[in-house]
């Protein structure tokens, strides 16, 4: 009773501290009454989970482990299956909360066959993609070479470009869908606007007919202190929304010579607080972008006090309202643009490698058997499709969301409310 119905004075205590309070909540419940069926105990998480819900998902995964201990560890605890306990409690308590879209409010989905049911039949494209020497970059600069395209890997480091290039060119052979695919590799650190100025000047002539804005960071959620851009920049802001932002600004003639040119950029739900990681610990918000107006020394957008798990929701906001302004902008220089999401892949040695590797990992494989996850394969098939599949020709604008998370596939529907204020995308353009 203790564990379920916490003081909220516990709810408001730090992540540590509370971890601590909810492990002696689960000691002193041995004796109490037993959790004997999966839905009592599911149910009772549930609650606890409401309380919970301005906390971090570190702190949420902490209150799954112990509801499990003391639900097996209670009296008929032994008549409870283990696997479908920890399966059921993992699904009510680290599984997204999804909002609930009605028919209507959904453009049209596209399953996973479809993704990559087309790509040798573009005619080979130019494409550039941000972030491709791992992840979901790297898998879908694979497929696009193996398919016949002519992929140009921006990375960090011009090592980590090469090999990205050597990797996609060996997958292309053992795996070609189509001859004549390409890799090449350069450096290019969104950390740095000199970097960003001098690959756009590398590429200045060449043709590119898709630019993929993949590249992104999340701190640590523990970190207090943000970390710095070589401009002075906050470190997410700066890789994933600034950095981006001039590379496509300086690229926008090129692409222009293009017939039929595409920006894709890689987005999250987590900018929408109303959606099932957006609405977990901080909420993305902007505010009155009383941050990026004291210039670039800013800690965060709004102008608040640092936060590692807002900063990279933020930066997630920050390219939807990009990818809704450039689209209407750059609407009559022939050029598209269009946001998707690759899904939850809760990588630990990828996206989450900044994270608690603890609960990196427990996190990854919880999100595994729940059937929320997706896999770098999946993201890289759906980056690939947004890059040069024929269907969006001519379609812009569009947000490409994996909803529900783990069904593998995209479903087009509507930004978030503060990332549709045409106003505030203006002011951050």
């Amino acid at each position: 009773q203790a564990l379920l119905s916490p003081p909220q004075a516990l709810t408001a205590a730090p992540p540590l501290l509370l971890t601590l309070a909810l492990n002696d909540c689960a000691r002193a419940a041995l004796s109490a009454p037993a959790i004997t069926t999966i839905p009592q105990a599911t149910t009772g998480f549930t609650e606890l989970k409401g309380m919970l819900r301005a906390r971090s998902m570190r702190t949420t995964l902490g209150a799954c482990v112990c509801l499990t201990v003391v639900a097996i560890r209670s009296p008929a605890g032994g008549n409870i299956d283990r696997r479908r306990l920890m399966t059921s409690i993992a699904a009510a308590g680290l599984t997204p909360r999804l909002p609930t879209l009605a028919a209507d409010n959904l453009e049209r989905i596209i399953p996973q066959e479809v993704l990559t049911g087309a790509l040798t039949a573009a005619a080979p494209r130019e494409i550039i993609i941000t972030g491709s020497n791992s992840g979901v970059g790297l898998a879908g600069a694979r497929l696009l070479t193996a398919a016949g395209h002519h992929v140009l890997c921006a990375c960090r480091t011009k090592a980590k470009a090469d090999a990205a290039a050597a990797d996609c060119t060996t997958y292309a052979h053992a795996n070609r869908l189509r001859a004549g695919g390409t890799a090449r590799g350069e450096a290019c650190d969104l950390a740095s606007l000199a970097s960003v100025r001098s690959f756009a000047s590398s590429v200045k002539g060449v043709k590119v007919d898709t630019l993929v804005l993949n590249a992104g960071i999340a701190r640590g959620t523990s970190e207090s202190d943000p970390r710095r851009t070589a401009d002075g920049f906050e470190e997410t802001i700066g890789v994933n929304h600034l950095g981006h932002f001039l590379l496509a600004s300086l690229l926008v003639p090129t692409l222009k010579a293009s017939p039929a040119a595409r920006v894709v950029v890689t987005a999250s739900p987590v900018h929408d607080p109303t959606s099932g990681g957006g609405n977990v610990g901080s909420t993305a918000t902007l505010g009155d972008l009383s941050g990026l107006r004291g210039g670039a020394g800013f800690t965060m957008v709004d102008g608040g006090l640092f936060d590692p798990d807002k900063a990279y929701k933020d930066s997630k906001l920050c390219n939807m309202m990009f990818m809704l302004e450039a689209s209407r902008r750059l609407a009559s220089e022939g050029i598209t643009v269009n946001a998707f999401s690759p899904g939850l892949i809760a990588d630990p040695n990828g996206f989450f490698r900044n994270q608690n590797q603890i609960f990196a990992n427990v996190f990854n494989s919880i999100t595994k058997l729940v059937g929320v996850a997706e896999s770098n394969e999946f993201g890289g098939s759906a980056l690939a499709y947004m890059a040069v599949d024929p269907a969006l020709d001519g379609l812009t604008g569009g947000w490409y969301d994996t909803l529900p998370p783990g069904k593998h596939q995209l479903t087009v529907h509507a930004a978030s409310d503060e990332a549709r204020q045409m106003d505030k995308q203006n002011q951050l353009w």
